[in-house]
């Protein structure tokens, strides 16, 4: 399979707020509550949009997701998932950093983001609001949800997916001949109709508590 038929996902996040327990729950539908891992796990399946077959390559990173570490994994991907827990106002400001350095390495037309607050059973300990997750994905245009990895498969599958059809139009749009660039703009009025990127209204982002 061509490298234009491949997604490669970054999974980044703080400690302990569940991004392991969101890879695995969105690839088996499986929930496992405790992880105990110290490096970086990369996982491969296949998705089919349009009936057009693309290999997905999810890479669920350790904490060691920072510094130099974070760096390469940024340059690896071309979609990041940054989760944090509702319940933990440090693992919301991890989220922020990543965010910042995303924007700071990355074209923004060529990457796509998922801001995923997990932890969504957990209401009555929440320290972050819907609110505050929406926000900061206005500020850096990304898709928000928040879910329950424990409690529900099709929260994260939906926010997965979402994240993965903008991908994969993002890499349709670069993969565009060089004599057909002249048109790029009118494709990227359509995908910013799509997913908001290009909008004066960006609250029309993806945006679910499920």
């Amino acid at each position: 399979m061509t490298h234009l038929n491949r997604i490669r996902v970054v999974v980044l996040g703080a400690s302990k707020v569940g991004k392991s327990a969101v890879t695995v729950r969105y690839l088996t539908k499986r929930y496992i509550g405790e992880y105990s891992s110290t490096g970086d796990f990369l996982y491969r399946h296949n998705i089919t949009f349009d009936s057009v077959t693309t290999e997905v390559e999810i890479m669920d990173t350790s904490k060691c997701a920072q510094g130099t570490c974070l760096y390469e994994h940024i340059r690896w991907g071309d979609a990041f998932v940054i989760v944090y827990s509702i319940c933990d106002k440090p693992s919301f400001s991890n989220a922020q950093g990543c965010l910042e350095q995303l924007a700071k390495l990355k074209l923004p037309s060529y990457y796509t983001t998922l801001l995923l607050g997990n932890k969504r059973d957990l209401d009555h300990a929440r320290k972050i609001s819907v609110n505050d997750g929406h926000e900061l994905s206005l500020k850096y245009s990304c898709q928000f949800y928040e879910v329950s990895a424990a409690e529900s498969f099709a929260g994260v599958s939906l926010a997965f997916q979402s994240m993965l059809r903008e991908a994969r139009s993002i890499q349709l749009l670069k993969a565009l001949p060089m004599r057909r660039k002249l048109g790029v703009n009118s494709v990227s009025k359509v995908l910013g109709n799509i997913f908001g990127k290009n909008s004066k209204d960006k609250r029309k982002r993806p945006s679910l508590s499920i």
